[in-house]
């Protein structure tokens, strides 16, 4: 399938901007509780080498927070972008996931996500980056179904991002010049605006490509 970079940049940075700062407040509190921000293979890069630590240091009470609640903050982040696409989001969306009545699942789900993509990793950097993009899409599906098996969730954003992985990849690169502004400004422009315009993107190009998989798996053609 096919869709516009432009479109969803367009599209992302007007919902950013009609709920600014609920929008500049969540993407403020994932930040400041992963390191870096919402998913891009740079992200997901760095929170795995993080998670690696993890597992080499005696820090098992950060792994577990890690585990069992910035995980699920990073989950509510994703519940509260794509229902600001509709309407402008309360911050408290973030804590979805606990609220959900399925915590115990959104944990696991997260956490095998982490998981497999740092296993791989380690395998080779170019593995790392297929399946950083491959479950790209699994915090966005647990999001809207937070009772979804892991095995379904994996497998939903897989054929999601069939085909769309080097294209999300350049949707990534396109803000590098935001982040050169960012580093210029030591931060403050990636906190109040780059950030959260590319969160709101990314969850635009999750609903262009849920939206062509329920068409598909409907059997529904225009």
């Amino acid at each position: 399938m096919f869709w516009d970079r432009i479109g969803l940049k367009t599209d992302g940075k007007e919902k950013f901007r009609r709920n600014y700062g609920s929008c500049v407040l969540v993407s403020l509190i994932i930040s400041l509780i992963t390191g870096t921000g919402f998913t891009t293979y740079i992200d997901r890069w760095m929170e795995d080498h993080i998670f690696a630590l993890w597992f080499l240091i005696p820090g098992a009470a950060v792994l577990l927070i890690q585990i069992l609640v910035f995980s699920v903050l990073e989950m509510g982040a994703c519940r509260f972008y794509v229902e600001n696409r509709d309407y402008q989001a309360g911050i408290s969306k973030i804590l979805f996931g606990f609220q959900s009545g399925h915590y115990g699942n959104v944990v696991l789900v997260m956490f095998l996500r982490n998981l497999f993509i740092f296993l791989w990793t380690l395998l080779l950097i170019i593995p790392g980056i297929i399946k950083t993009y491959e479950y790209r899409m699994v915090p966005y599906i647990l999001a809207e179904q937070p009772d979804i098996s892991s095995k379904d969730a994996f497998a939903i954003s897989k054929e999601m991002m069939t085909g769309q992985k080097l294209e999300a990849f350049g949707l990534d690169l396109s803000f590098i010049g935001w982040w050169f502004g960012s580093a210029f400004t030591c931060g403050i422009l990636g906190i109040f605006w780059v950030t959260p315009y590319q969160a709101a993107t990314n969850a635009e190009l999750y609903a262009v490509l849920r939206d062509d998989w329920i068409k598909r798996h409907s059997g529904w053609e225009n």
